[in-house]
């Protein structure tokens, strides 16, 4: 596996540097609370990502793509909280106040500020379906003839850590932008774009046909 490795590590660098969903998550939670919740947004990812690394090694992931209709269901899924997302930064209340997490209000306390970036971020990955593909279309080719279950866990754990590095480069370079931003609209300008970029993500997953290998 030693061999193929640095290929492995150059096909997975190119996919999670293209900007996604979750780069789009990161982005509101940074502008809307800081660095820190564009941060736990990147674990939520990665925490994703270590489920689906689960569901490879017990075949869940087989079962899914042997399934069209437990495919499309996720692929529908995914489409439709992408969607929802989406909508509610479109419908966002004009120059709604922007709040930082860990500080609470008596309109939106701290922690299901925490809960809600680490869990916009997992569902975010558990209801992709490109990353089920990653699972069963990408990393295979990449297990040596007669390698177990042990390379199948280490190529994904591999895949998810490079995922939460990009990430969290994103999270930091994004966080920057909580409490520099003084003009509301141009809050409600960059968040407004986000929503409609999850729109066109949601809408884009719910017409394409995507094929499982």
């Amino acid at each position: 596996m030693l061999a193929r490795l640095p290929a492995f590590i150059g096909l997975i660098a190119v996919l999670v540097a293209i900007p996604g969903p979750a780069v789009v998550l990161i982005m509101k939670n940074a502008v809307l609370r800081g660095r820190r919740s564009a941060g736990l947004v990147a674990v939520g990812v990665f925490s994703g990502d270590l489920v689906w690394v689960a569901a490879s090694v017990t075949g869940l992931t087989a079962v899914l793509v042997a399934s069209r209709p437990a495919f499309e269901a996720l692929r529908l899924l995914g489409a439709a909280y992408l969607l929802y997302l989406g909508v509610r930064l479109l419908l966002r209340r004009r120059n709604a106040p922007v709040v930082d997490v860990g500080t609470p209000t008596p309109t939106r306390p701290a922690r299901p500020s925490v809960r809600q970036a680490f869990g916009e971020g997992a569902l975010c990955e558990l209801s992709n379906p490109k990353t089920l593909l990653v699972f069963t279309s990408v990393i295979p080719p990449f297990v040596p003839d007669g390698g177990g279950l042990v390379d199948v866990a280490l190529l994904g754990a591999l895949f998810a850590s490079l995922g939460l590095i990009s990430l969290l480069g994103y999270a930091f370079a994004l966080g920057t932008t909580h409490g520099r931003i003084r003009r509301p609209r141009l809050v409600d300008g960059l968040l407004r774009a986000g929503g409609a970029a999850l729109v066109a993500f949601g809408a884009g997953l719910a017409v394409e046909s995507t094929e499982p290998a």
